[in-house]
């Protein structure tokens, strides 16, 4: 499944929740976080990031590619050499 998972629209997500919970959420809920020790942490971030629907967050589909432009052949583009110019004007 991650590898149709747009990681951009996961961080621009987290970003804005992140940004929401700042706000609406008041500093002494966020204390349990800091007595927690680096075990009971990553547990805690495991549990919240196994809930996470990743189809929210799948990668939009390319469409074709472009065709290439056409390019000139070189008998339609006419080198202009400037020794062949100079030796027509001089004498």
């Amino acid at each position: 499944m991650q590898a149709g998972v747009s990681w951009y629209y996961v961080c621009l997500h987290l970003a804005k929740v992140y940004e929401g919970m700042m706000i609406a959420v008041p500093a002494k809920h966020w204390d349990i976080f800091r007595r927690l020790d680096v075990d009971e942490f990553a547990s805690v971030l495991r549990g919240l990031a196994a809930r996470i629907d990743l189809r929210r967050f799948r990668k939009h589909p390319r469409g074709p590619k472009k065709p290439r432009p056409k390019q000139l052949s070189g008998a339609k583009v006419h080198h202009v050499a400037t020794s062949r110019i100079l030796a027509e004007k001089s004498p």
